[in-house]
């Protein structure tokens, strides 16, 4: 297991799944659910582990094992045939559960069972009768224990909360342990308000409105649901928390010679610096790519190419995060800039950029301040990254992404303080996205070290300017 150390909740949720308490790992996005699954495994010393996630994380989990398990083999699962790859993490995404009679949910009901099973971005199974939950279902003997993971397990009703409680928790369901299960139209009647409403003339349909009695479902699924929010974790992370997600490239979108020109140029100018020893010569290896013509132009490719998996990861983070939650992006190129400002449309988007007037640019920051439906802000680093506050009495923000960072790491540090502000109630995570397998990786990894440095040396003059 690596050596830096996990928060407390972490230790705690570990613990618990490796000593096979039935657990729902319920951390606010950006706390570390997935290290928490991963080292429980460890600690449980499984060798044939199941992931389900969404497409949009495969990438992410191929990471987090890799830092966290370094020993371990891991297999992206396309067709059935790989799951007689030898490795140790098999992940699924949530699509091929959701074909219908599809191949995989088909050869997981027949091969070897697994010893434990992640579900990530699990209130995607909250559904009743859809194809991946009936899948689910289907193959449920076979995956040993499975841990759901999600920050927002309930997101209309009580009544989300039935179909994993009744795989995952059975006996929870049950009076004193016994038989057969509560059904899901009695707990639905117990815990949800519900209503009958008349459509089409005389015909009564059943509509759940809302939730109730939920200080008796609070303790009666006390045993399974591990709950952490940001704030209830905040003294124990850093004032920012930095991370490098990973995110597919387009390489249709970047021609195959520029990007190994780029590559080239790049692995070149860094290739004698070592992070961990000489900070100094990175910082300046960095601003002297940053002013490079040739390297600028190849660089705006890269932005384009990584879109697609942007927009994709963005977009499931706007889905997972409660409705009142909202998310802070920044990015480079003006074009990039308003691609994202067109495919994150439906959540009202306000857009700063470094020909914003003066008048707009107060009225992007109090529509993201003050409208409930404005859920994201796109800022140029340059033009928003400095100078103004995004979080205030009715504007929860707390998650910053970088779809292209500055090359200047004081620049991210000040971005994500856009959020590090008075009235910040959470921790902030701030992550930078970054093309997989390319030297974008590098590139990234080196800047967060950087923006790690300076949070921590301007922390209190960050947070309070």
């Amino acid at each position: 297991m690596s050596g830096q150390p996990m928060f407390p909740h972490q230790h705690q949720g570990a613990m618990r799944i490796a000593e096979r308490r039935p657990t729902y790992l319920g951390f606010d996005m950006g706390i570390g659910k997935s290290r928490t699954f991963i080292e429980a495994v460890q600690l449980r010393k499984a060798t044939r582990i199941l992931v389900l996630c969404p497409a949009s994380a495969v990438l992410v989990w191929r990471r987090e094992i890799t830092l966290w398990h370094p020993a371990a083999r891991f297999v992206m699962v396309r067709h059935p045939a790989d799951f007689n790859r030898p490795a140790n993490y098999y992940v699924v995404t949530h699509g091929l559960m959701s074909q219908r009679a599809g191949p995989i949910p088909e050869a997981l009901a027949t091969i070897l069972a697994f010893e434990i099973t992640a579900i990530d971005e699990a209130h995607a199974y909250n559904a009743a009768d859809t194809n991946r939950v009936k899948a689910l279902r289907r193959v449920a003997s076979k995956l040993g224990q499975i841990v759901p993971l999600s920050g927002t397990p309930m997101r209309n009703h009580a009544g989300d909360l039935y179909t994993l409680l009744s795989i995952c928790w059975p006996q929870g369901l049950a009076p004193a342990g016994g038989l057969p299960i509560m059904a899901r139209h009695a707990f639905e009647e117990r815990f949800c308000r519900v209503t009958h409403k008349t459509f089409g003339g005389s015909r009564m349909i059943r509509v759940i409105e809302g939730s109730k009695n939920l200080g008796q479902l609070k303790a009666m699924i006390a045993p399974f649901m591990l709950r952490v929010r940001k704030e209830d974790v905040f003294k124990d992370l850093p004032a920012i928390l930095w991370d490098t997600v990973p995110v597919p490239l387009d390489r249709s979108l970047m021609p195959e010679r520029e990007a190994e020109q780029f590559e080239a140029a790049i692995t070149r100018t860094l290739a004698d610096i070592s992070p961990a020893t000489n900070p100094d010569v990175m910082t300046e290896a960095l601003r002297v790519i940053g002013n490079s013509v040739v390297l600028a132009t190849l660089r705006r490719m890269l932005g384009i190419a990584k879109l697609r998996g942007a927009t994709e990861y963005i977009i499931d983070m706007l889905d997972n995060l409660p409705e009142d939650r909202k998310v802070l992006v920044f990015a480079h190129h003006a074009h990039v800039i308003a691609a994202l400002a067109r495919h994150l449309g439906e959540y009202s988007p306000a857009v700063l950029v470094g020909t914003t007037s003066p008048k707009d640019r107060g009225l992007a920051v109090d529509k993201f301040l003050t409208d409930r439906q404005c859920r994201v802000f796109i800022g140029n680093i340059q033009a928003a990254g400095t100078a103004i506050t995004l979080v205030g009495p009715t504007c929860r923000c707390s998650d910053v992404v970088f779809v292209e960072s500055s090359w200047s790491p004081m620049d991210n540090a000040q971005a994500a303080c856009r959020v590090h502000r008075i009235g910040q109630k959470d921790g902030v995570v701030a992550r930078m996205l970054s093309a997989a397998g390319t030297v974008d990786d590098l590139v990234n990894g080196l800047l967060v070290r950087k923006a790690r440095e300076f949070t921590q040396l301007f922390d209190t003059e960050g947070a309070t300017e």
